[in-house]
């Protein structure tokens, strides 16, 4: 009985929050694009000024990217713009879905980077593993990769109120078979990709103890293999893709970036292969955030895990430390 009840108040408590939450978020689908990305913005500096962890956590991966050059007040003022960023993008995927359904008209709001690289991958009729990360609008690039290949799923984690869970699948999937949870989502994309279809993954988050540590912004990161161990497994090569904010476009556009690993083809197919493949495909996101660093999000605890068993942590203490040597002009 007792836990009947407590499940129930649960369920309640889930429901207001879902309510509240579409509540909040609706503005952003009715509104035009400029104007939704706009209230949007306005969220992600709500959430800079009362996220203290995650903003301290971004100051602090900055500085150790990049060094004495980046400055406190640089980096406070990049991770506020990281915030915005980031509700950003949720506003650019709702957008996406509300305006562009099934007809083709979200073609128009990006372009392609290398179109004769893109051919390619069409032309191969081979599954494919594609690897982003949450740089640019990753929802978009997730959205524009499904429309494109018109059929795959992505790896993703269910949120923890279902009401929500349930609002997000309604809003984002055309079909529930192109979510893959994330629990046990290394086995149901294998079998994927055995029959014949393609996946795409999330990979620039922290490993955890069980990832390999692959360099990333001069630094060992633990990072997931998963992209790497499939491709061992099933010969699927992987692409790597982001849909970068062009924003000297006077209407919303993304520039849609490409590259295309083939392990097959480069003959590099034996288990030591995974640690160098994992490598490469982190190697490549480094290059791009470096050119549009704002649109990474660096308040994730990306650097957390340590190889020699030690974590980071984020308080005010190890803020002041990061920032202890005095920094030239920021480089950003």
């Amino acid at each position: 009985m007792a836990r009947r009840l407590l499940d129930l108040v649960i369920s309640v408590r889930d429901l207001l929050a879902a309510v509240v939450v579409a509540i909040v978020l609706a503005p952003i689908w009715f509104l035009p694009w400029r104007p939704a990305c706009w209230l949007a913005r306005r969220y992600g500096f709500i959430a800079f000024v009362f996220w203290g962890e995650e903003r301290r956590a971004g100051m602090i991966n900055l500085r150790r990217s990049y060094g004495v050059s980046m400055s406190r007040h640089e980096a406070r003022r990049s991770i506020a713009i990281v915030f915005s960023n980031l509700a950003r993008s949720i506003a650019e995927a709702m957008q996406f879905v509300h305006r562009f359904g099934r007809g083709e008209e979200w073609r128009t709001i990006y372009r392609l980077e290398d179109p004769d690289l893109a051919q390619r991958i069409l032309d191969d009729p081979r599954p494919k593993i594609f690897a982003t990360a949450h740089l640019g609008s990753w929802e978009v690039t997730t959205l524009i990769l499904q429309r494109a290949l018109g059929s795959g799923a992505g790896i993703a984690r269910r949120i923890d109120n279902r009401w929500l869970d349930r609002l997000v699948k309604a809003v984002r999937l055309d079909d529930p078979s192109q979510w893959i949870e994330k629990r046990g989502g290394a086995a149901e994309a294998l079998r994927r990709l055995r029959n014949g279809q393609s996946v795409v993954m999330l990979v620039d988050e922290n490993g955890g103890w069980r990832g390999p540590f692959v360099e990333f912004f001069g630094r060992p990161a633990s990072t997931r293999k998963t992209p790497a161990l499939l491709s061992l497994l099933t010969g699927a090569p992987i692409v790597v893709g982001a849909a970068i904010r062009d924003e000297s476009a006077p209407q919303p556009a993304f520039i849609f970036r490409l590259a295309m690993i083939d392990a097959a083809a480069e003959d590099l197919t034996q288990p030591d292969s995974l640690i160098p493949l994992t490598a490469r495909i982190q190697a490549i996101l480094e290059a791009w955030i470096r050119e549009t660093p704002r649109q990474w999000r660096w308040i994730h605890w990306r650097w957390r895990t340590r190889s020699d068993g030690s974590a980071e942590r984020y308080t005010r203490r190890d803020l002041d430390e990061a920032f202890a040597s005095p920094a030239p002009p920021p480089s950003l």
